[in-house]
């Protein structure tokens, strides 16, 4: 099974072209084939051998094609395919009249063409009108004629019917293999969008939100502030300048990085928590007043003195200060930003390690 699939999904021959119509082509012969020769043995066995020869020529019709996939370029080659599929539906008008589901026909060979070519919209029109004149032409010739083979009404409606789940399957396999690819092209593209997104929206040292994630965090919440109450926190590491001069930035970092997780860890769901920038940190509590989001903030404390930050051979602890307000819808955005940023001067102001509020 895996060398026939090797060999089925080969290369063309043709440097710079796509081998998936070209494996398509195979695929749909192959599909064809094994129908054609089926028909064949079927028509044998009820004794109708002109059906039966008229089916084992398209087999080798189809054969031919399959071949040639590997030989010719795309384009020659879905010629060929469409032609060889216009000789079937021109043989079961003629053998087998108008109900041998022959409308079928020009709908799978537009279907063909279209993806296979990348051509402009009016070359692809014209294509398409062309296969409705001779749809219609063969229609006019054949359709008022009784035809060649007059089967009973079992074997009429067995052939119909299996012409048209041939085509129904063909046009499935068709439309599987173009579509799962342009999926997994769409697929790739929102994952890499969402990776951009992602990537412009995070603080690439803490892993934390940004600024700019938090400015829109909080400009959505402007637009609901009616319908709820919240409370905001801007809260800074203390002494950190003293950590970077000390033990160096590497150092800082890791405090910083220390800092952002005990922050997202204790917070969790109840909050919103973002880099405000340098060693500072925001964090909303939506549904929260102002008592409720400074019980989360003495949890967040209390984490906080717990940090040990092992650089050199030296630990490092770790405070902070918390400016807390209940956002004021009276007032605008960047005023409650203020609010929260002078409690925090203030915290600092008067010893540090504070939650002022």
């Amino acid at each position: 099974m895996e060398k026939l699939k090797k060999f089925i999904t080969q290369d063309t021959a043709r440097e710079n072209e796509s081998k998936k119509m070209a494996v398509l082509v195979r695929i749909l012969c192959i599909t064809l084939i094994v129908f054609f020769l089926f028909m064949t043995l079927g028509f044998f066995w009820v004794k109708i051998n002109s059906a039966a020869v008229g089916n084992l020529l398209l087999a080798v019709f189809y054969s031919m094609v399959f071949v040639l996939s590997y030989l010719i370029p795309k384009k020659p080659l879905v010629w060929s395919f469409i032609i060889v599929t216009t000789v079937w539906a021109s043989a079961m008008l003629w053998l087998f009249g108008p109900d041998s589901s022959f409308q079928i026909f020009p709908p799978f060979v537009i279907f063909i063409f279209f993806f296979a070519s990348y051509d402009s919209l009016p070359y692809k029109v014209v294509f398409g009108i062309c296969t409705f004149a001779v749809y219609h032409g063969m229609s006019m010739l054949y359709g008022s004629r009784l035809p060649l083979l007059a089967l009973n009404t079992a074997a009429h409606r067995c052939v119909r019917d299996c012409n048209m789940f041939i085509m129904i399957l063909c046009t499935c396999i068709a439309a599987h293999i173009f579509s799962k690819d342009n999926l997994k092209m769409e697929n790739k593209l929102i994952e890499y969008n969402k990776r951009l997104q992602d990537k412009a929206n995070t603080d690439p040292l803490t892993g934390l939100n940004n600024r700019g994630m938090a400015i829109d965090y909080l400009e959505d919440f402007v637009k609901k502030a009616d319908e709820m109450i919240a409370s905001i926190c801007i809260c800074d590491i203390d002494h950190f300048k003293q950590v970077n001069d000390t033990y160096g930035h590497d150092a800082g970092d890791l405090v910083l990085k220390a800092v952002a997780a005990a922050l997202a860890s204790t917070v969790g769901d109840s909050g919103f928590v973002a880099r405000w920038g340098g060693e500072e940190f925001f964090i909303a509590f939506p549904n929260m007043n102002g008592d409720q989001a400074i019980d989360v903030l003495y949890r967040v404390q209390s984490r906080i003195r717990k940090i040990l930050v092992e650089t050199d051979g030296h630990n490092i602890s770790v405070t902070m200060t918390y400016g807390l307000t209940e956002y004021d819808k009276m007032k605008t955005l960047t005023d409650n930003l203020k609010d929260a940023d002078g409690k925090l001067y203030d915290g600092k102001q008067s010893g540090r390690d504070k939650i002022v509020y």
